[in-house]
């Protein structure tokens, strides 16, 4: 009597088997689409969960630590919560480029906010983040949805203060409530005040009372830290106080969500837009002049200043102008098509014919001639005494420490007293549309990156896989049954 079958049945029985668990194995775990239903983002015996982001304008990401012992406000929040190693910045890590990849979750070669200053080739248009005219055109800001018309297409509330570009509809859309920033700006200097800790306070108290109403996403700016850095430098004390004052805040705002009863509907995520880094007396820092290397007649337009110019040649002297730059000490020079990948930058029909991009210690100074200069701000008193105004502290800067951000966040849906791994800025857009319960638009952001800072995971899509499991099972059973005789022979 035999009692097995010859080798090869026996080696394509245990192919078959081997093929099929090792699919099965390996199948994709699809992550399901959050509900928009508003009725979802209830917990089971409570109202629904709000989410307030706080952005920190200029807050490197070592501020915290190396003065936590003064800062109880911190402190207290991030006992209870989440606080990444970093918070990295788009490139270039300048306040409007990085504000729009927060908004949005792309990077700025495609929501096309390149940086604090732009030129339009095509309309002749000039982006200035000082002219308030400028920034509210309505066409800089088409291309991508940001987060608070996410929000409002689904039937989610929005409040934003101080956020720039609130104000400007999208698709004929805008959220519930929006102070944009120069709305603000324009009241407080009819009110007396500026960008000092009662701003800071004012901030806070809009974001509490915003809590305490029915919206569900209210986000709030504050500058104060920023301004402090740029006119004192990051190492300042005049720079810690203003750290102070904003924990003082916190610390005000964390006792009246306890006090409200809030806790556990709110949750809150803390940002910064980029990091600074000391430029003044004393760094080290060399000046690059650009008129060492090229002259006004050569060139249409330059655009921006400090780590990151755009240089827009007219069409017979592009090849002049760029070999004349190409070379130059403390700066790289790129013709658009050149510029690396990894800065996400050069798909945007905005990047000008060629970028200078600052090296570490070095910055980059205007030409001098104010017609072709975006911008030609510099204040007058500056102009009389100096030919060029350089602060203290600056950004902007490419794959630099002193660039990097916060992310703090704290409420029901995170997990507490943890230390997380560096996210990026293109993440923190599926983090807000997760705690809304909303979902995501197409983004740049990585949700393995984030998903472990949760107290839950994301429901899995385990039927959408069950038809192939099915099949795949049943289908390998029939064969094993067609070739059963050929295998075990009694």
């Amino acid at each position: 009597m035999e009692t097995c079958g010859n080798p090869r049945s026996i080696f394509q029985f245990l192919v078959v088997v081997g093929i099929t668990l090792s699919f099965l194995c390996n199948l994709p775990t699809t992550h399901a689409e959050p509900s928009t239903s508003r009725n979802d983002t209830k917990k089971e015996n409570g109202p629904p969960q709000k989410l307030l982001i706080i952005m920190l304008d200029g807050f490197r990401w070592d501020y915290y630590d190396r003065q936590k012992e003064e800062l109880p406000g911190f402190s207290e929040f991030l006992s209870k919560g989440v606080q990444a190693q970093w918070l990295e910045p788009s490139f270039p890590s300048n306040s409007y480029a990085c504000w729009t990849t927060i908004s949005t979750g792309v990077y700025p070669e495609v929501h096309g906010i390149l940086d604090n200053f732009m030129f339009d080739q095509q309309f002749q248009a000039v982006f200035d983040f000082k002219n308030e005219t400028s920034v509210s055109i309505e066409h800089w800001w088409q291309n991508v949805e940001p987060i608070w018309i996410t929000a409002t297409r689904h039937g989610r509330k929005a409040l934003l203060h101080r956020w720039s570009s609130c104000d400007v509809p999208f698709d004929g859309l805008e959220p519930e409530t929006c102070m944009s920033y120069y709305q603000h700006l324009n009241q407080s200097i009819e009110e007396g005040y500026s960008d000092t800790e009662e701003a800071d306070l004012d901030a806070f108290r809009i974001a509490f009372q915003g809590l305490q109403l029915d919206y569900d996403i209210i986000m709030v700016y504050v500058e104060s830290i920023d301004k402090f850095g740029h006119a004192y430098g990051p190492d300042s004390p005049e720079l810690m106080e203003a750290v102070r004052h904003v924990d003082n805040a916190l610390s005000l705002l964390l006792q009246e969500i306890k006090n409200a009863g809030l806790e556990n509907n709110v949750n809150t995520v803390i940002i910064g837009d980029h990091g600074s880094t000391f430029v003044g007396q004393g760094s080290g820092t060399k000046i690059v002049q650009l008129s060492d290397y090229i002259n006004a007649s050569q060139v249409y337009k330059i655009v921006g200043k400090g780590a990151v110019v755009g240089i827009v040649p007219y069409a017979q002297t592009k090849k002049k102008v760029y070999q004349s730059l190409k070379g130059g000490v403390g700066f790289d020079t790129y013709l658009r098509e050149e510029i690396p990948e990894n800065f996400h930058y050069k798909k945007s029909k905005l990047v000008p014919e060629i970028l200078l991009v600052a090296q570490p210690n070095y910055l980059i100074l205007r030409l001098g001639d104010g017609e072709k200069q975006i911008p030609d701000d510099e204040p007058p008193a500056m102009k009389q005494r100096f030919k060029h105004f350089i602060p203290d502290g600056i950004h902007g800067y490419s794959n630099m420490t002193d660039m990097r951000t916060i992310f703090f966040a704290k409420g029901p849906a995170f997990k507490e007293g943890v230390a997380h791994p560096p996210i990026e800025m293109v993440d923190l857009y599926q983090i807000f549309t997760h705690l809304l319960d909303i979902p995501s638009n197409p983004n740049n952001g990585s949700w393995p990156r984030v998903s472990n800072m949760f107290s839950s995971a994301l429901p899995t899509k385990t039927v959408s896989n069950l038809w192939i499991i099915t099949t795949i099972t049943f289908s390998t059973l029939f064969i094993i049954s067609l070739n059963f005789n050929s295998i075990f022979i009694q």
